[in-house]
């Protein structure tokens, strides 16, 4: 993302989910700021091949269901 782009927000967290997210931003190299943008992003993004396997577990879920 340009910085150009980028605007400052403010959010509260546990000090639990802090310490979580710090862990995690240290163990990929990358700023606290960085592996919440990342997380907050990814959760946003569903490519095609995650698409296709989630509609086959929703079929076999369903067949399961249905008996059969």
């Amino acid at each position: 993302m340009p910085k150009t782009d980028r605007l400052t927000s403010h959010i509260r967290l546990s000090s639990a989910l802090k310490r979580r997210l710090k862990v995690a931003a240290a163990e990929n190299g990358r700023s606290l700021n960085e592996e919440v943008v990342l997380r907050l992003e990814g959760s946003f993004e569903i490519d095609a091949s995650q698409r296709e396997r989630l509609k086959l577990l929703l079929a076999n879920a369903q067949a399961v269901l249905d008996g059969g």
